[in-house]
């Protein structure tokens, strides 16, 4: 009998695959079996990383689906400050998959956290759960739950009527509420809205039956509002900032980030309508050896973002790879050089808060 490794081909061997490839050819996808255009209405959400998606796909001309829009009084200017089209709705990044399931299940009337806002010392009411939509705050909490029923009605509308959703997986440790397990997008206190109490407020690093279960809890109740969704993740190859874990952060990123690559893994082989893209695997190649990340080996590079683009729309548009080895082929964009996007992380707001608290 002949060895069944005889037949397979050459995207299966390490060598033909990745050690005779240059970084401008390196692709680590098969054909997609999803295939969308221009006339669908594909949502996103995630951590920093997902918003290079968003724009990639505006720029492209495809119909990226936003329920949550400004209102006729907000200029563009201000649009972006105030957390608008960043993502499909107005709930700025989404970290973990406990955070997306209770979005979710506040969405559709299922869960109601019982420590969401926090007042500051001049009055103004912040939304814990969504703490960079309003930079100095709402006026009062009329205006901030008002705000939130809006909100909630979008992520509905969104869900309900997305044809592909979008979703990348960025942490595994997050924090949350002592009093019924709410999950923040950042500490409470650090570098964003609220007061650290660590009688209200406790950290947690999600283990991988707690992310597998929360995000197919989450794909579940999704699929059962849209049975016709298609879903799509992928995990973002930036690393963690700072750990709670008492280990060093490389160790901690190793975790987290092999966590949520499970985690994806397990989605595609347990629901039919979930798809992978990796983003992951064509920045942190070895074959790369860093050559997407910049400087500080965390920030990814505007070639990365744009390798990773490129890919991601040779195998779910049906862009051709000629197409996308040519810079800015297919971008419906004017010639003229444009400045390069600002990505809204919390992680800025973090670093500048510790900068602040602790100038030495």
């Amino acid at each position: 009998m002949s060895c069944p490794y005889h037949t397979l081909p050459a995207s299966s061997f390490w060598r033909q695959a990745v050690a005779d490839r240059t970084t401008a050819d390196l692709d680590p996808h098969l054909a997609s079996a999803l295939r969308f255009g221009p006339e669908q209405r594909i949502a996103s959400a995630g951590s920093c990383f997902a918003q290079h998606i968003s724009r990639a796909l505006k720029e492209r001309g495809f119909n990226y689906y936003v329920t949550e829009t400004a209102p006729s009084y907000v200029t563009p200017e201000q649009e972006e400050r105030f957390g608008y089209g960043v993502f499909s709705a107005r709930y700025g990044n989404i970290y973990s998959t406990l955070q997306l399931l209770q979005l979710v299940q506040r969405a559709f009337g299922a869960f109601q956290p019982a420590d969401q806002f926090w007042t500051d010392g001049e009055g103004r009411v912040f939304d814990l759960l969504r703490p960079r939509i309003t930079p100095k705050g709402f006026a009062s909490m009329f205006e901030a739950e008002a705000d939130l029923k809006q909100h909630l009605k979008a992520v509905r509308q969104l869900i309900e009527t997305a044809d592909v959703f979008i979703f990348t997986l960025g942490l595994t440790e997050c924090w949350v509420s002592t009093l019924d397990g709410t999950v923040y997008p950042t500490c409470p206190g650090c570098g964003s809205a609220g007061d650290f109490d660590e009688a209200r407020y406790a950290f947690h690093n999600l283990s991988v039956t707690e992310t597998t279960s929360y995000l197919s809890e989450a794909i579940t109740l999704m699929t059962a509002a849209n049975p016709r969704l298609k879903i799509v993740l992928t995990v973002s190859p930036v690393p963690l900032a700072a750990t709670m874990e008492p280990r060093h952060v490389l160790q901690a990123t190793t975790y987290s980030k092999s966590v949520l690559r499970v985690a994806a893994e397990e989605m595609v082989r347990r629901h039919e309508n979930v798809h992978y893209f990796a983003s992951y695997e064509i920045i942190t190649s070895a074959k790369n050896a860093g050559t997407f990340f910049a400087e500080d080996a965390r920030t990814v590079t505007p070639e990365g973002v744009a390798r990773a683009m490129k890919l991601f729309f040779v195998h779910f548009t049906g862009e051709s790879v000629d197409a996308a080895r040519r810079p800015d082929a297919t971008l419906k964009q004017p010639a003229a050089p444009a400045a390069e996007p600002q990505i809204v992380c919390d992680e800025d707001e973090f670093y500048r808060a510790l900068a602040a608290s602790r100038p030495n």
